[in-house]
Protein backbone atom coordinates (compact mmCIF):
# COMPACT_ATOMS: atom_id res chain seq x y z
CA UNK A 1 0.00 0.00 0.00
CA UNK A 2 1.47 3.37 -0.91
CA UNK A 3 2.23 6.12 1.90
CA UNK A 4 0.33 9.06 1.79
CA UNK A 5 3.12 11.23 0.13
CA UNK A 6 4.02 8.66 -2.21
CA UNK A 7 0.14 8.85 -3.27
CA UNK A 8 0.09 12.65 -3.47
CA UNK A 9 3.36 12.46 -5.65
CA UNK A 10 1.81 9.41 -8.28
CA UNK A 11 -1.16 11.42 -8.62
CA UNK A 12 0.79 14.97 -8.82
CA UNK A 13 3.08 13.21 -11.63
CA UNK A 14 -0.41 11.87 -13.74
CA UNK A 15 -1.57 15.93 -13.53
CA UNK A 16 1.28 16.68 -14.88
CA UNK A 17 1.05 14.47 -17.82
CA UNK A 18 -1.79 16.56 -19.12
CA UNK A 19 -1.55 19.97 -17.54
CA UNK A 20 1.16 22.26 -16.22
CA UNK A 21 1.11 22.51 -12.04
CA UNK A 22 2.46 24.87 -10.32
CA UNK A 23 0.73 24.07 -6.91
CA UNK A 24 -0.83 21.50 -5.15
CA UNK A 25 -3.33 22.07 -2.16
CA UNK A 26 -4.04 19.09 0.56
CA UNK A 27 -7.48 18.72 2.02
CA UNK A 28 -9.57 15.80 3.46
CA UNK A 29 -11.84 15.49 0.29
CA UNK A 30 -9.68 15.80 -2.54
CA UNK A 31 -5.95 17.32 -3.58
CA UNK A 32 -5.94 20.06 -5.58
CA UNK A 33 -3.86 20.54 -8.30
CA UNK A 34 -3.51 24.50 -9.34
CA UNK A 35 -2.94 24.24 -13.31
CA UNK A 36 -2.21 26.38 -16.16
CA UNK A 37 -4.53 27.01 -18.97
CA UNK A 38 -3.05 25.45 -22.05
CA UNK A 39 -1.63 27.26 -24.73
CA UNK A 40 -4.62 26.74 -27.28
CA UNK A 41 -6.84 27.51 -24.28
CA UNK A 42 -8.57 23.90 -24.85
CA UNK A 43 -8.89 22.20 -21.25
CA UNK A 44 -11.32 19.47 -22.82
CA UNK A 45 -8.54 17.17 -24.52
CA UNK A 46 -5.97 17.23 -21.61
CA UNK A 47 -8.92 16.83 -19.13
CA UNK A 48 -10.51 13.75 -21.08
CA UNK A 49 -6.75 11.96 -20.86
CA UNK A 50 -6.96 12.47 -17.84
CA UNK A 51 -9.80 10.80 -16.79
CA UNK A 52 -8.89 8.23 -18.92
CA UNK A 53 -6.05 7.53 -17.10
CA UNK A 54 -7.25 7.87 -13.63
CA UNK A 55 -10.65 6.49 -12.89
CA UNK A 56 -9.77 3.25 -13.70
CA UNK A 57 -7.25 3.82 -11.11
CA UNK A 58 -10.36 4.55 -9.04
CA UNK A 59 -9.63 7.98 -9.26
CA UNK A 60 -12.05 10.66 -10.38
CA UNK A 61 -10.81 14.22 -11.21
CA UNK A 62 -13.23 17.27 -11.64
CA UNK A 63 -12.03 20.66 -13.07
CA UNK A 64 -12.97 24.39 -12.05
CA UNK A 65 -11.80 27.85 -12.32
CA UNK A 66 -12.08 29.37 -8.93
CA UNK A 67 -11.07 32.64 -8.42
CA UNK A 68 -9.33 33.05 -12.57
CA UNK A 69 -7.36 29.67 -11.19
CA UNK A 70 -7.55 26.81 -13.43
CA UNK A 71 -7.75 23.66 -10.67
CA UNK A 72 -8.02 20.21 -10.87
CA UNK A 73 -9.46 18.32 -8.03
CA UNK A 74 -8.91 14.52 -7.53
CA UNK A 75 -11.14 12.28 -5.03
CA UNK A 76 -10.43 8.73 -4.15
CA UNK A 77 -13.28 6.96 -5.15
CA UNK A 78 -14.11 3.30 -3.19
CA UNK A 79 -13.77 0.17 -5.00
CA UNK A 80 -17.23 -0.60 -6.87
CA UNK A 81 -18.67 -3.86 -7.23
CA UNK A 82 -21.51 -4.39 -10.17
CA UNK A 83 -23.97 -7.23 -10.63
CA UNK A 84 -22.89 -9.47 -13.41
CA UNK A 85 -24.87 -9.81 -16.74
CA UNK A 86 -26.29 -12.70 -15.46
CA UNK A 87 -29.06 -10.53 -13.97
CA UNK A 88 -29.76 -8.72 -17.00
CA UNK A 89 -29.93 -11.83 -18.83
CA UNK A 90 -32.45 -13.05 -16.01
CA UNK A 91 -34.30 -9.67 -16.47
CA UNK A 92 -34.80 -9.76 -19.75
CA UNK A 93 -36.06 -13.24 -19.71
CA UNK A 94 -38.32 -12.36 -17.12
CA UNK A 95 -39.50 -9.44 -19.01
CA UNK A 96 -39.99 -11.25 -22.65
CA UNK A 97 -42.15 -13.48 -21.12
CA UNK A 98 -44.59 -10.86 -19.14
CA UNK A 99 -44.42 -8.92 -22.69
CA UNK A 100 -45.70 -11.52 -24.32
CA UNK A 101 -48.41 -12.49 -22.19
CA UNK A 102 -49.38 -9.71 -20.06
CA UNK A 103 -48.28 -7.13 -23.36
CA UNK A 104 -48.68 -9.07 -26.99
CA UNK A 105 -51.18 -11.85 -26.02
CA UNK A 106 -53.49 -8.85 -23.80
CA UNK A 107 -53.29 -6.53 -26.88
CA UNK A 108 -53.84 -8.67 -29.11
CA UNK A 109 -56.72 -10.70 -27.57
CA UNK A 110 -58.63 -7.12 -27.30
CA UNK A 111 -58.29 -6.16 -30.08
CA UNK A 112 -59.92 -9.39 -32.13
CA UNK A 113 -61.89 -10.32 -28.96
CA UNK A 114 -60.54 -14.07 -28.83
CA UNK A 115 -59.02 -15.46 -25.90
CA UNK A 116 -55.76 -14.32 -24.41
CA UNK A 117 -54.02 -17.70 -24.23
CA UNK A 118 -54.72 -18.94 -28.18
CA UNK A 119 -51.91 -19.46 -29.76
CA UNK A 120 -53.22 -16.98 -32.31
CA UNK A 121 -53.38 -14.44 -29.76
CA UNK A 122 -49.63 -15.36 -27.85
CA UNK A 123 -48.12 -15.46 -31.79
CA UNK A 124 -49.83 -12.38 -33.46
CA UNK A 125 -49.05 -10.40 -30.00
CA UNK A 126 -45.71 -11.25 -29.95
CA UNK A 127 -45.05 -10.14 -33.33
CA UNK A 128 -46.96 -6.95 -33.83
CA UNK A 129 -46.05 -5.54 -29.94
CA UNK A 130 -43.90 -7.50 -27.97
CA UNK A 131 -41.00 -7.34 -30.41
CA UNK A 132 -41.76 -4.16 -31.17
CA UNK A 133 -42.01 -2.48 -28.44
CA UNK A 134 -38.78 -4.29 -26.79
CA UNK A 135 -36.86 -2.90 -29.79
CA UNK A 136 -38.02 0.04 -29.26
CA UNK A 137 -37.14 0.09 -25.73
CA UNK A 138 -33.67 -1.91 -26.39
CA UNK A 139 -32.23 0.41 -29.01
CA UNK A 140 -33.44 3.08 -26.63
CA UNK A 141 -30.87 2.19 -24.23
CA UNK A 142 -28.12 0.70 -26.55
CA UNK A 143 -28.24 4.15 -27.58
CA UNK A 144 -27.06 5.49 -24.73
CA UNK A 145 -24.48 2.61 -24.13
CA UNK A 146 -23.02 3.02 -27.47
CA UNK A 147 -22.21 6.96 -26.81
CA UNK A 148 -21.23 6.09 -23.27
CA UNK A 149 -18.50 3.70 -24.40
CA UNK A 150 -17.17 5.93 -27.02
CA UNK A 151 -16.38 8.08 -24.25
CA UNK A 152 -14.72 5.35 -22.61
CA UNK A 153 -16.96 5.73 -19.25
CA UNK A 154 -17.86 2.11 -17.59
CA UNK A 155 -22.13 1.40 -18.22
CA UNK A 156 -24.24 -1.59 -17.77
CA UNK A 157 -25.96 -3.43 -20.38
CA UNK A 158 -29.58 -2.66 -20.11
CA UNK A 159 -32.02 -3.55 -17.26
CA UNK A 160 -35.57 -4.46 -18.50
CA UNK A 161 -38.18 -3.91 -15.94
CA UNK A 162 -41.29 -6.62 -15.97
CA UNK A 163 -44.61 -5.57 -15.48
CA UNK A 164 -48.75 -6.03 -15.87
CA UNK A 165 -50.83 -5.37 -18.59
CA UNK A 166 -51.26 -3.50 -20.74
CA UNK A 167 -47.51 -3.32 -21.74
CA UNK A 168 -46.00 -6.18 -20.01
CA UNK A 169 -43.18 -3.97 -19.24
CA UNK A 170 -41.63 -0.95 -17.25
CA UNK A 171 -39.19 -0.29 -19.92
CA UNK A 172 -35.75 -0.52 -18.90
CA UNK A 173 -32.72 1.27 -17.88
CA UNK A 174 -28.74 1.18 -18.11
CA UNK A 175 -26.61 2.22 -14.86
CA UNK A 176 -23.91 4.56 -15.43
CA UNK A 177 -20.98 3.38 -13.22
CA UNK A 178 -18.81 6.53 -14.21
CA UNK A 179 -19.32 10.21 -13.69
CA UNK A 180 -19.97 12.02 -16.92
CA UNK A 181 -16.80 13.83 -18.11
CA UNK A 182 -18.74 17.37 -20.21
CA UNK A 183 -21.29 18.94 -21.16
CA UNK A 184 -20.61 17.54 -24.58
CA UNK A 185 -20.87 14.00 -23.16
CA UNK A 186 -24.06 14.74 -21.36
CA UNK A 187 -25.55 15.43 -24.08
CA UNK A 188 -24.48 12.78 -25.82
CA UNK A 189 -25.41 10.50 -23.53
CA UNK A 190 -28.73 12.17 -22.75
CA UNK A 191 -30.10 12.80 -26.53
CA UNK A 192 -28.62 9.67 -27.67
CA UNK A 193 -31.44 7.09 -26.60
CA UNK A 194 -34.14 9.76 -27.21
CA UNK A 195 -33.47 9.84 -30.47
CA UNK A 196 -32.59 6.42 -31.54
CA UNK A 197 -35.95 5.06 -29.86
CA UNK A 198 -37.64 8.10 -31.84
CA UNK A 199 -36.51 6.84 -34.96
CA UNK A 200 -37.49 3.51 -34.71
CA UNK A 201 -41.32 4.35 -32.55
CA UNK A 202 -41.97 6.27 -36.42
CA UNK A 203 -41.92 3.48 -38.84
CA UNK A 204 -43.31 0.97 -36.39
CA UNK A 205 -46.25 3.62 -35.40
CA UNK A 206 -46.73 4.31 -39.09
CA UNK A 207 -46.84 0.24 -39.60
CA UNK A 208 -49.25 -0.20 -37.42
CA UNK A 209 -51.66 2.98 -38.38
CA UNK A 210 -51.95 1.42 -41.82
CA UNK A 211 -52.70 -2.09 -40.32
CA UNK A 212 -55.37 -0.46 -38.35
CA UNK A 213 -56.63 1.59 -41.78
CA UNK A 214 -56.26 -1.93 -44.02
CA UNK A 215 -58.31 -3.77 -41.78
CA UNK A 216 -60.59 -1.73 -39.52
CA UNK A 217 -61.66 -3.58 -36.07
CA UNK A 218 -64.27 -2.06 -33.74
CA UNK A 219 -63.65 -0.89 -30.51
CA UNK A 220 -65.87 -3.05 -28.50
CA UNK A 221 -65.77 -2.54 -24.97
CA UNK A 222 -64.67 -5.13 -22.45
CA UNK A 223 -66.33 -4.60 -19.14
CA UNK A 224 -68.36 -1.44 -17.86
CA UNK A 225 -65.62 0.80 -18.92
CA UNK A 226 -63.32 1.37 -21.50
CA UNK A 227 -60.08 2.59 -22.38
CA UNK A 228 -58.40 5.18 -24.67
CA UNK A 229 -54.97 6.76 -25.63
CA UNK A 230 -55.05 10.23 -26.34
CA UNK A 231 -52.50 11.14 -29.39
CA UNK A 232 -49.59 13.65 -29.17
CA UNK A 233 -49.47 16.52 -32.22
CA UNK A 234 -46.48 13.90 -33.43
CA UNK A 235 -48.81 10.88 -33.30
CA UNK A 236 -51.95 13.03 -34.80
CA UNK A 237 -49.68 14.22 -37.30
CA UNK A 238 -48.50 10.64 -38.43
CA UNK A 239 -52.56 9.73 -38.22
CA UNK A 240 -53.06 12.06 -41.06
CA UNK A 241 -51.52 9.73 -43.59
CA UNK A 242 -53.81 6.87 -42.50
CA UNK A 243 -56.94 7.90 -41.75
CA UNK A 244 -59.22 6.03 -39.31
CA UNK A 245 -63.02 5.50 -38.65
CA UNK A 246 -65.16 6.62 -35.88
CA UNK A 247 -64.67 4.25 -32.63
CA UNK A 248 -61.32 2.40 -34.56
CA UNK A 249 -59.57 -0.22 -32.24
CA UNK A 250 -56.23 0.61 -32.31
CA UNK A 251 -53.69 -2.49 -34.46
CA UNK A 252 -51.28 -3.60 -31.38
CA UNK A 253 -47.89 -2.41 -33.52
CA UNK A 254 -49.81 1.15 -33.49
CA UNK A 255 -50.34 0.80 -29.74
CA UNK A 256 -46.81 -0.19 -29.52
CA UNK A 257 -46.02 2.80 -31.78
CA UNK A 258 -47.73 4.87 -29.39
CA UNK A 259 -46.08 3.75 -26.05
CA UNK A 260 -42.51 4.09 -27.94
CA UNK A 261 -43.22 7.81 -28.46
CA UNK A 262 -44.63 8.82 -25.07
CA UNK A 263 -41.53 6.85 -23.31
CA UNK A 264 -39.61 9.30 -25.28
CA UNK A 265 -41.50 12.24 -23.96
CA UNK A 266 -40.90 10.78 -20.54
CA UNK A 267 -37.60 10.20 -21.30
CA UNK A 268 -37.42 13.93 -22.24
CA UNK A 269 -38.37 15.64 -19.42
CA UNK A 270 -36.29 18.33 -18.32
CA UNK A 271 -35.55 16.97 -14.68
CA UNK A 272 -33.05 15.21 -12.30
CA UNK A 273 -31.28 12.78 -14.02
CA UNK A 274 -33.55 11.47 -16.78
CA UNK A 275 -32.59 12.02 -20.26
CA UNK A 276 -33.91 15.54 -20.88
CA UNK A 277 -32.13 16.79 -17.35
CA UNK A 278 -28.89 15.64 -19.13
CA UNK A 279 -29.80 17.57 -22.02
CA UNK A 280 -31.14 20.59 -20.00
CA UNK A 281 -27.62 20.18 -17.47
CA UNK A 282 -25.52 20.71 -20.42
CA UNK A 283 -27.48 23.51 -22.45
CA UNK A 284 -27.90 25.77 -19.31
CA UNK A 285 -25.43 24.62 -16.74
CA UNK A 286 -26.85 24.96 -13.05
CA UNK A 287 -29.55 26.72 -14.20
CA UNK A 288 -31.11 23.29 -14.93
CA UNK A 289 -31.84 23.73 -11.21
CA UNK A 290 -34.62 25.90 -11.91
CA UNK A 291 -35.73 24.05 -15.30
CA UNK A 292 -35.71 20.64 -13.12
CA UNK A 293 -38.40 22.06 -10.14
CA UNK A 294 -40.69 23.91 -12.71
CA UNK A 295 -40.83 20.36 -14.31
CA UNK A 296 -41.52 18.88 -11.17
CA UNK A 297 -43.95 21.60 -10.23
CA UNK A 298 -45.76 21.36 -13.49
CA UNK A 299 -46.42 16.97 -13.08
CA UNK A 300 -47.98 17.57 -9.58
CA UNK A 301 -50.40 20.13 -11.24
CA UNK A 302 -51.07 18.28 -14.23
CA UNK A 303 -51.93 15.50 -11.87
CA UNK A 304 -55.29 16.76 -11.56
CA UNK A 305 -55.84 15.59 -15.52
CA UNK A 306 -53.87 12.07 -14.68
CA UNK A 307 -53.19 10.97 -11.38
CA UNK A 308 -49.85 8.94 -13.04
CA UNK A 309 -47.66 12.45 -13.37
CA UNK A 310 -47.92 12.51 -9.64
CA UNK A 311 -46.59 9.45 -9.34
CA UNK A 312 -43.57 10.29 -12.13
CA UNK A 313 -43.15 13.64 -9.82
CA UNK A 314 -42.80 11.23 -6.56
CA UNK A 315 -39.99 9.20 -7.98
CA UNK A 316 -37.86 12.10 -9.46
CA UNK A 317 -38.04 14.18 -6.37
CA UNK A 318 -36.74 10.77 -4.83
CA UNK A 319 -33.97 10.05 -7.11
CA UNK A 320 -32.85 13.78 -7.08
CA UNK A 321 -34.13 17.24 -8.32
CA UNK A 322 -31.06 18.64 -9.52
CA UNK A 323 -28.31 17.34 -11.66
CA UNK A 324 -24.57 16.92 -10.65
CA UNK A 325 -22.32 18.83 -12.65
CA UNK A 326 -19.99 16.93 -15.08
CA UNK A 327 -16.76 16.30 -14.12
CA UNK A 328 -15.62 19.06 -16.97
CA UNK A 329 -18.08 21.74 -16.43
CA UNK A 330 -16.11 24.57 -18.02
CA UNK A 331 -16.23 23.33 -21.82
CA UNK A 332 -18.97 24.52 -23.50
CA UNK A 333 -20.86 23.23 -26.31
CA UNK A 334 -21.08 23.91 -30.32
CA UNK A 335 -23.53 24.76 -32.07
CA UNK A 336 -24.12 21.44 -33.59
CA UNK A 337 -24.79 19.66 -30.35
CA UNK A 338 -26.78 22.69 -29.35
CA UNK A 339 -29.23 22.20 -32.46
CA UNK A 340 -29.38 18.23 -31.53
CA UNK A 341 -30.85 20.27 -27.89
CA UNK A 342 -33.26 21.78 -29.79
CA UNK A 343 -34.44 19.22 -31.54
CA UNK A 344 -35.40 16.68 -28.17
CA UNK A 345 -37.21 19.56 -27.25
CA UNK A 346 -39.08 20.14 -30.06
CA UNK A 347 -39.76 16.21 -30.09
CA UNK A 348 -40.87 16.77 -25.91
CA UNK A 349 -43.64 18.88 -26.72
CA UNK A 350 -44.41 16.94 -30.17
CA UNK A 351 -44.85 14.00 -28.56
CA UNK A 352 -45.71 14.51 -24.75
CA UNK A 353 -49.20 13.84 -24.20
CA UNK A 354 -51.22 15.63 -20.69
CA UNK A 355 -53.78 13.10 -20.64
CA UNK A 356 -52.22 9.49 -22.08
CA UNK A 357 -54.86 7.06 -20.46
CA UNK A 358 -58.48 7.74 -20.53
CA UNK A 359 -61.08 5.35 -18.98
CA UNK A 360 -65.12 6.07 -20.10
CA UNK A 361 -67.79 4.25 -19.00
CA UNK A 362 -69.66 2.50 -21.39
CA UNK A 363 -72.82 3.68 -22.70
CA UNK A 364 -75.44 1.31 -24.88
CA UNK A 365 -78.26 2.53 -26.83
CA UNK A 366 -80.10 1.80 -29.38
CA UNK A 367 -83.36 4.02 -30.76
CA UNK A 368 -85.78 3.07 -33.55
CA UNK A 369 -86.22 5.70 -36.02
CA UNK A 370 -88.22 6.14 -39.41
CA UNK A 371 -85.99 6.69 -42.72
CA UNK A 372 -85.73 10.56 -42.52
CA UNK A 373 -84.69 9.99 -38.78
CA UNK A 374 -87.60 11.09 -36.79
CA UNK A 375 -88.84 9.14 -33.51
CA UNK A 376 -90.60 5.60 -34.52
CA UNK A 377 -92.64 4.21 -30.96
CA UNK A 378 -94.53 1.65 -33.09
CA UNK A 379 -94.93 1.11 -36.52
CA UNK A 380 -98.20 0.81 -38.29
CA UNK A 381 -98.59 -1.83 -41.35
CA UNK A 382 -101.47 -2.48 -43.91
CA UNK A 383 -100.61 -5.72 -45.67
CA UNK A 384 -102.29 -7.15 -48.51
CA UNK A 385 -104.12 -10.08 -48.63
CA UNK A 386 -102.19 -13.33 -49.17
CA UNK A 387 -99.95 -11.05 -50.65
CA UNK A 388 -96.00 -9.39 -49.26
CA UNK A 389 -94.73 -5.81 -48.32
CA UNK A 390 -91.47 -4.76 -47.71
CA UNK A 391 -91.19 -2.23 -45.18
CA UNK A 392 -88.14 -0.03 -43.87
CA UNK A 393 -86.78 1.94 -40.61
CA UNK A 394 -84.31 3.29 -39.29
CA UNK A 395 -82.07 2.19 -36.25
CA UNK A 396 -79.52 4.69 -34.50
CA UNK A 397 -76.94 3.57 -32.33
CA UNK A 398 -76.72 6.21 -29.29
CA UNK A 399 -74.05 4.28 -27.66
CA UNK A 400 -69.99 5.19 -26.85
CA UNK A 401 -68.72 2.12 -29.02
CA UNK A 402 -69.09 0.58 -31.39
CA UNK A 403 -71.85 -2.38 -30.99
CA UNK A 404 -72.56 -5.85 -32.25
CA UNK A 405 -75.92 -5.43 -32.17
CA UNK A 406 -78.59 -8.56 -32.90
CA UNK A 407 -82.23 -7.87 -34.36
CA UNK A 408 -85.11 -10.89 -33.56
CA UNK A 409 -88.73 -11.06 -33.65
CA UNK A 410 -90.94 -11.71 -31.01
CA UNK A 411 -94.17 -13.09 -33.31
CA UNK A 412 -96.55 -14.04 -30.76
CA UNK A 413 -99.27 -16.40 -33.02
CA UNK A 414 -98.20 -15.12 -36.58
CA UNK A 415 -96.02 -18.01 -37.21
CA UNK A 416 -99.00 -20.57 -36.30
CA UNK A 417 -101.54 -18.22 -38.11
CA UNK A 418 -99.31 -18.58 -41.55
CA UNK A 419 -97.63 -15.13 -41.53
CA UNK A 420 -93.80 -15.24 -42.79
CA UNK A 421 -91.85 -12.00 -41.25
CA UNK A 422 -88.26 -11.77 -42.14
CA UNK A 423 -85.58 -9.35 -41.83
CA UNK A 424 -84.24 -8.87 -46.10
CA UNK A 425 -81.66 -6.38 -45.45
CA UNK A 426 -79.92 -4.66 -43.63
CA UNK A 427 -77.69 -1.26 -44.61
CA UNK A 428 -74.41 0.44 -42.38
CA UNK A 429 -72.16 2.82 -44.09
CA UNK A 430 -73.41 2.60 -47.56
CA UNK A 431 -72.76 -1.26 -47.89
CA UNK A 432 -75.98 -3.49 -48.08
CA UNK A 433 -76.16 -6.94 -46.90
CA UNK A 434 -79.12 -9.64 -47.67
CA UNK A 435 -80.53 -11.41 -44.76
CA UNK A 436 -83.51 -13.11 -45.48
CA UNK A 437 -83.61 -14.28 -41.92
CA UNK A 438 -85.72 -14.25 -38.91
CA UNK A 439 -82.84 -12.42 -37.04
CA UNK A 440 -79.22 -11.28 -37.66
CA UNK A 441 -76.03 -9.58 -36.20
CA UNK A 442 -74.48 -6.47 -37.82
CA UNK A 443 -71.73 -4.40 -36.45
CA UNK A 444 -73.09 -0.60 -36.30
CA UNK A 445 -70.26 2.12 -34.85
CA UNK A 446 -71.36 5.09 -32.25
CA UNK A 447 -73.84 7.88 -33.89
CA UNK A 448 -74.38 5.69 -36.88
CA UNK A 449 -77.53 4.53 -38.52
CA UNK A 450 -78.82 1.03 -39.77
CA UNK A 451 -81.57 0.91 -42.67
CA UNK A 452 -83.47 -2.23 -42.04
CA UNK A 453 -85.93 -3.73 -44.42
CA UNK A 454 -88.44 -5.94 -43.28
CA UNK A 455 -90.18 -8.36 -45.38
CA UNK A 456 -93.98 -9.29 -44.11
CA UNK A 457 -95.93 -12.02 -45.55
CA UNK A 458 -99.95 -12.38 -45.13
CA UNK A 459 -101.57 -16.09 -45.25
CA UNK A 460 -104.75 -16.31 -47.59
CA UNK A 461 -106.69 -17.65 -44.41
CA UNK A 462 -105.77 -14.66 -42.27
CA UNK A 463 -109.07 -12.61 -41.91
CA UNK A 464 -109.42 -9.36 -43.14
CA UNK A 465 -109.23 -5.66 -40.24
CA UNK A 466 -107.75 -8.05 -37.76
CA UNK A 467 -105.45 -6.68 -35.87
CA UNK A 468 -102.17 -8.99 -35.61
CA UNK A 469 -98.93 -8.05 -33.49
CA UNK A 470 -95.46 -8.51 -33.04
CA UNK A 471 -91.94 -7.17 -32.11
CA UNK A 472 -88.82 -6.20 -33.32
CA UNK A 473 -86.11 -6.58 -30.48
CA UNK A 474 -82.47 -4.84 -30.49
CA UNK A 475 -79.88 -6.41 -28.39
CA UNK A 476 -76.71 -4.19 -28.11
CA UNK A 477 -73.40 -5.83 -27.29
CA UNK A 478 -75.43 -8.82 -26.86
CA UNK A 479 -76.82 -7.91 -23.61
CA UNK A 480 -80.59 -7.15 -22.40
CA UNK A 481 -83.01 -5.83 -24.91
CA UNK A 482 -82.19 -2.16 -25.14
CA UNK A 483 -84.84 -1.70 -27.65
CA UNK A 484 -88.24 -2.55 -29.05
CA UNK A 485 -90.40 -1.59 -31.95
CA UNK A 486 -93.86 -2.64 -31.97
CA UNK A 487 -95.35 -3.52 -35.50
CA UNK A 488 -99.28 -3.19 -35.59
CA UNK A 489 -100.38 -5.45 -38.68
CA UNK A 490 -103.77 -5.13 -40.63
CA UNK A 491 -105.37 -7.27 -43.37
CA UNK A 492 -106.79 -5.55 -46.37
Amino acid sequence: MLSADQEIENLREAVARHFTVYGVVVSPLALTFQVAVPADGNVERPFDGLRQELVPKDYIPSLTRERGELLVHVQRRPKQRFTGRSVNLAMLVITIVTTVFFGGAWNWSQYVNEQLLSVDAILNGTLYFTLPLLAILGFHEMGHYVVAKHYKMQASLPFFLPSVPPLGTFGAFISMRDPLPSRRALLDVGASGPLVGFAIAIPVTLAGLFLTAANPHPLLPVSGQYEIINPSIFYGFLQLFFPLPANTALHPLAFAGWVGLFVTAINLLPAGQLDGGHIARALLGERQGLISWGALGLLVVLSAWYTGWLIFAFLILIIGVRHPPPLNDLSGLDAGRKLVGIAAVAILLTTFVVTPFQFAPVQQGIAFETVTGAPLPDLNVGVPYASSVSVAFALNDTSTLTDQVQLNLTQNNLNSAGFVILFHSVEVGGQNRTVDAAETTFSIASGQTAIVVLQISAPGSALVGTPWDFTVNAFPGGGVPKATLPVHLTIT
